[in-house]
């Protein structure tokens, strides 16, 4: 039998802009019936034929339309619901428990999704290999590395792509990402170059990104700047190679790789302090006790936030 659910959420878990905790409320409503899984593809299908035509959505009026759709349900063939129920298959992977979801033939599901707890790195089958950090989600088709080379992606990722031909295509929360072979690390808002080149796009506007830049998406469009990306990839193992890096670039690293908001007391008496060299950092604690050694502070840690002042 198929459960109410509040369309806007059905929408925001499409479009990418769901929470956590939508997206868990989403997946359990579609294991729940058919009927779930036949509204949300329809939903699905007539969002993504309305974003081929115009840039806005009217979710007013893809709903009378996926209405009308359902109340014809008996007429719909079997056949038809195949269509979308290739589609997709989703994998979680939490405290060890591996919970499938597949429609139509389980052993080749259109869909894979994998969501980690912690960092993981896994190789692709055209030979790219992805560390995901923890709370993202990945996904591809069985066809990736044959026919295509597409993917999805939420939270954050460092690639190091194959080099072939066909182009890898990445799509992230809020962006795509074209590329033929290159590294490059990608947050939902924001894309950092290592090697080679890389084409992104958002809300229509296109950006040519090149080793050491990133792009941020900003309220008035793409952004653009330079940066160590070594550094901003250094999340996936540990391996920061420092060069003259200011405690300023210090901040924005650490926000950007752990998420934590830095405050510096009396910054004036660090200025002009550079850092330099190979440093092991494999957590946040770790993080802590070296930036005290490095910069002669006291460092502190109070939930997502980090204060140093002088000693």
């Amino acid at each position: 039998m198929m459960q109410e659910i509040d369309y806007n959420l059905l929408v925001n878990v499409i479009d990418g802009n769901a929470t956590g905790e939508e997206v868990t409320l989403v997946e359990n409503w579609l294991l729940a019936s058919e009927e779930n899984r036949d509204l949300y593809f329809k939903v699905k299908d007539i969002l993504d034929q309305q974003k081929a035509n115009t840039l806005e959505v009217d979710t007013a009026a893809a709903w009378e339309d996926v209405s009308r759709q359902l109340k014809e349900r008996t007429k719909v063939k079997r056949m038809k619901w195949l269509k979308y129920a290739a589609m997709v298959a989703v994998l979680v992977l939490a405290g060890g428990l591996a919970v499938y979801f597949s429609i139509g033939r389980p052993s080749a599901p259109e869909m894979q999704l994998a969501q980690t707890t912690t960092l993981q790195s896994t190789v692709l089958p055209d030979g790219t290999t992805v560390w995901l950090k923890a709370g993202g989600t990945l996904s591809y088709r069985p066809s990736f590395g044959k026919s295509d080379r597409e993917i999805w992606v939420t939270g954050t990722a460092f690639f190091d792509v194959a080099k072939e031909e066909a182009p890898f295509l990445v799509h992230a929360s809020n962006m795509e990402v074209a590329v033929l072979g290159t590294s490059f690390t990608v947050h939902e808002k924001a894309i950092i170059v290592n090697s080679g080149k890389v084409k992104t796009t958002t809300q229509g506007q296109e950006m040519l990104v090149l080793p050491n830049e990133r792009v941020t998406i900003t309220t008035t469009g793409l952004k653009k700047d330079k940066v160590n990306a070594q550094l901003y990839g250094a999340w996936k193992d540990g391996d920061y190679q420092f060069d003259n890096t200011t405690l300023t670039e210090l901040k924005d690293m650490i926000k950007s790789n752990y998420g934590l908001d830095v405050t510096v007391i009396h910054p004036a008496v660090f200025e002009g302090n550079a850092i330099s060299g190979y440093i092991k950092i494999s957590d946040e604690t770790s993080l802590v006790k070296i930036l005290t050694a490095m910069l002669n502070a006291n460092v502190t840690r109070k939930g997502n936030s980090l204060t140093i002042q002088p000693k």
